[in-house]
């Protein structure tokens, strides 16, 4: 067993590790012949099933952003349409409060639901019942690292009922026949920025044009053939795996299961060999902590591209992006934008929100790992670390807490951790200039990240690489471009410790 495995082993084997919902997501799988349950395909082997199918996506604040959002949390209640007849056909979630950070959705699409009993019909427009809207932002100057001291701040908004009625109203459900939607949250109309403080004064989900709604697929990505859409990221602990129809469901902290289906062109992360469990589909095991990164198909199943395993066993694990600069060599702060839940004696329980400030220690931890997932990695001063010196604002991780104290008040929440991943960021800027295939340039990025001048980000080209939406690929990407990614963020390339390459992105999509 490599000195890795043994450092990763030896702080969590012994622990249960639990639903960790990488799902920057909001995965709603919303079925109208069941009140939840897991992502299943649908039958078409009558020719007499209609289907919907939707996904959720976010279009991120204008670029220059005039604030810092490092979270935007929302619960969503009820999807319904309204025929064309009067009444209302409810779309049930597939988790009773389903909970999403919708800055995670800049780059990301969450599976969002897939109902076979939509009665055939016109429907003259779609209510999506939205309740706990709340963003936390900090302000900073240009050019200076980090999120001004004492600035954090958590500002909520009232439940809102938006109704999409624009584009694709009326819509004619088929018999027999799927229809699949997107859903786009766009953000800069739901809040109010004060472009002199960069305070945001209000948020508000009911404003409008904040909801609207695209056919499915993308007009541009790098999807395959008669698919539909990718998503990514979904995390959470393994609640069951079978080999022998290649199926692995993920059960998420706050979106419910999501089930996917293994093939030939399905990839697993170094972790499994770390892991000593091989380099195939059987890497999987139930009761794991994973990462699935999935394609969306015509008949609403997934399809897996890529399987992550984060831990071995379930336990209790915080993910969220660093505001501030480390306060010590073993303590910083950061924001909760997704987070899982061990199945038994949890030691967060209901105590934890996303969006929520947690203050951070390091308690013996083990050497830092990046969660690499196969793509291009820098050499950085990241892997193998102790302690926070190396982190930097920007930075999203995922930590194995091994204590838990609940905020009370105007007092953070404060856990104590020992294992430390770096996972990924999702950011907003615009492209200054592209060299493909394998890197372009970023620039105008959030004040936080103290980068006045164009980064690079890393592309990777082999299987499984960056995937792109909005865009074929790197060939597409032009200067002035507004461009949100999902990536790996190694920090600055100048000062004590420069990288070069900042980001190695997983996905880039582009507005």
């Amino acid at each position: 067993m490599n000195p890795l495995c043994k450092s990763i082993l030896a702080g969590l084997c012994w622990r249960d590790l639990k639903t960790f919902c990488a799902f920057s997501v909001l995965v709603v799988v919303l079925s109208l012949g069941s009140c939840s349950g897991s992502s299943k395909p649908i039958s078409s082997g009558t020719g007499q099933v209609s289907a919907l199918i939707l996904t959720l996506r976010a279009a991120p604040l204008p670029v220059p952003a005039h604030t810092n959002l490092l979270s935007f949390r929302t619960t969503v209640l009820g999807v319904s349409l309204t025929p064309e007849t009067g009444g209302s056909v409810s779309v049930p979630l597939n988790s009773d409060l389903y909970q999403v950070d919708l800055a995670r959705l800049q780059s990301d699409t969450s599976f969002l639901a897939l109902s076979t009993s939509i009665p055939a019909g016109t429907y003259t427009n779609m209510v999506v019942s939205l309740s706990d809207a709340s963003v936390t932002y900090c302000t900073q100057t240009q050019g200076i690292t980090g999120c001004a001291a004492g600035s954090v701040t958590t500002l909520s908004g009232p439940p809102a009922t938006p109704i999409i009625t624009m584009v694709l109203f009326p819509l004619v459900v088929t018999r027999a026949q799927n229809t699949s939607l997107a859903i786009n949250v766009n953000m800069a109309n739901a809040v109010t920025v004060n472009e002199l403080t960069q305070a945001i004064t209000a948020v508000n989900l009911g404003a409008a044009d904040v909801l609207t709604a695209m056919t499915l697929p993308p007009a541009s990505s790098s999807l395959p053939s008669a698919t539909l859409d990718f998503v990514e990221d979904v995390t959470g602990i393994v609640s069951s795996v079978d080999e022998a129809t290649q199926s692995v469901t993920v059960q998420t902290a706050t979106k419910g299961p999501v089930t996917a289906i293994a093939g030939t062109s399905t990839a697993v992360s170094p972790n499994c060999t770390t892991f000593n469990l091989g380099n195939t589909f059987r890497c999987a095991k139930q009761g794991q902590v994973a990462s699935l990164d999935t394609i969306l198909n015509l008949d609403g199943s997934l399809s897996l591209l890529e399987y992550d395993p984060l831990a071995i066993t379930d336990g209790d694990w915080i993910e969220g992006i660093i505001g501030l600069p480390p306060s010590s060599s073993t303590q910083f702060q950061l924001v909760t934008n997704d987070f899982v839940l061990a199945t038994n004696n949890s030691l967060i329980g209901n105590n934890l929100r996303l969006g929520a400030p947690v203050r951070i220690t390091l308690e013996n931890p083990q050497p830092f790992v990046v969660d690499s997932k196969g793509l291009v990695i820098p050499n950085s001063s990241f892997p193998g670390a102790v302690d926070a010196s190396v982190l930097t604002p920007g930075q999203t991780l995922a930590l194995h807490v091994v204590s838990f104290t609940p905020s009370t008040g105007t007092i953070l929440a404060a856990a104590s951790v020992d294992f430390v991943y770096l996972r990924f960021t999702r950011v907003t800027g615009s492209v200054a200039s592209a060299a493909p295939p394998n890197t372009f340039a970023i620039q105008s990025l959030p004040s936080f990240f103290g980068l006045t001048f164009p980064v690079i980000v890393q592309l990777s080209n082999i299987s499984p690489g960056t995937n792109f939406d909005g865009v074929g690929g790197a060939s597409e990407l032009v200067s002035g471009q507004t461009v949100s990614i999902r990536a790996l963020y190694f920090g600055s390339p100048i000062g004590p410790t420069p990288t070069p390459s900042p980001f190695s992105a997983a996905k880039v999509r582009i507005f």
